[in-house]
């Protein structure tokens, strides 16, 4: 699931030319030196800044204390300069792995990392394929992709809980939208395998040890959050946009799907998921008319525990229905959305808007056809 963010609503937002910028603001008693793109800016001086490391700064202008032109070009970090910072910001026990794509920074075992590091990979390269065999060409992201794994719950904690907090317990891995970070910890409970002498297993170890029914959900989560950080930064999302979570979410659901019996391939994507599909048809008789065209406009329904234990399986049902029976109107949809700027928002008008131009006006009747193609799913 997505964590919990802050997204400031600014008004009359203007996209402003890229520039490189100096800006000390003020925030929780103590000052920040930030430098970076402005990637928009607010009528009102409240502005969003993109910096090096990958970060999305919300600002609000009560916050600004200074801020200058500087005469430095803008260069995001490169692996080395990341790495570098990651681990400075990190333990002293903390190191990198490296892949194609991503910085594995990680306190756990080696081969864990490199585990880690290859779902990861095999991930983005099935994700892009996926998309550009449908017509949707993604592009490499501009940052290396940063997954922070630490050896234990207990630690894991207590780094998330500045961003989580008391949902920590609940969550294993989450994807931020300010640090563009994927975080979690080792699957495997690697504490506990020290204490019986077993803490050197080799990748193979790894795998069989997370592949099964026991396992599956806690793997999909990672890979759910994976999806989240592909698609906000190979441009099928933008972040901080007004991307509906119906979608976002469903989206990785339907590649959350498993597949740890290749090293190569990703057989399962696109599969029925089988979890979300059990918790929707169970809801299918006490389902309310309708609930569509809300779980469409309004975001509400997963900010609440108890709606969203309906509204994470519909969205998966929803988005399922459309990529698999309404190719080329989804696609024409997400082309819509990838083009929502950051700190905009929406209406719900202009929400059910988007929607009826891909996938036809009358929605009761679209609603209809998608429950029955719902509930025959097997």
């Amino acid at each position: 699931m997505k964590p919990t963010w802050i997204i400031l609503i600014l008004l009359a937002l203007t996209p402003c030319v890229f520039a490189t910028e100096d800006i000390v603001l003020r925030r929780d008693d103590r000052n920040i030196h930030l430098s970076g793109d402005v990637v928009v800016e607010a009528s009102d001086g409240g502005v969003l800044m993109l910096t090096a490391d990958g970060f999305l700064w919300a600002i609000q202008p009560q916050e600004l204390l200074t801020r200058e032109t500087s005469r430095l070009p803008f260069k995001p970090h490169d692996a080395r300069a990341l790495s570098e910072q990651l681990l400075s910001e990190l333990p002293a026990d903390f190191e990198i792995h490296k892949t194609i794509h991503y910085l594995v920074c990680h306190n756990t075992s080696r081969p864990y990392a490199q585990w880690c590091g290859s779902l990861y990979e095999r991930l983005y390269r099935v994700f892009h394929n996926y998309w550009k065999r449908r017509g949707f060409t993604l592009h490499e992201p501009n940052f290396p992709l940063v997954a922070i794994v630490f050896k234990d719950q207990r630690s894991y904690e207590q780094y998330a809980a500045s961003e989580l907090g008391d949902a920590t317990q609940s969550i294993i891995g989450y994807y931020s939208l300010h640090t563009n970070r994927v975080t979690m910890y080792d699957l495997t409970g690697l504490e506990s395998l020290r204490a019986q002498g077993r803490s050197n297993l080799s990748t193979r170890e790894i795998n069989s040890l997370l592949v099964g029914p026991e396992t599956e959900r806690t793997v999909a989560t990672i890979i759910h959050e994976a999806t989240h950080q592909i698609a906000f930064n190979c441009g099928m999302h933008q972040r901080f946009a007004d991307i509906p979570l119906w979608l976002s979410e469903g989206m990785a659901m339907y590649f959350e799907v498993p597949d740890l019996t290749s090293s190569r391939g990703w057989r399962n994507i696109g599969a029925v998921n089988r979890v979300r599909l059990s918790e929707f048809q169970a809801r299918l008789t006490t389902r309310i008319p309708g609930s569509m065209q809300e779980l469409i406009q309004d975001d509400s329904f997963f900010k609440d525990a108890n709606l969203a234990r309906a509204a994470y399986p519909e969205s998966w049902a929803l988005a399922y229905f459309l990529i698999r029976s309404r190719p080329q109107q989804f696609l024409a949809y997400l082309q819509t959305l990838s083009h929502k700027q950051p700190l905009g928002s929406d209406s719900a008008n202009e929400r059910l808007m988007d929607f009826r131009s891909a996938f036809g006006q009358n929605l009761e009747q679209f609603e209809n056809t998608f429950l029955r193609h719902a509930s025959r799913l097997r």
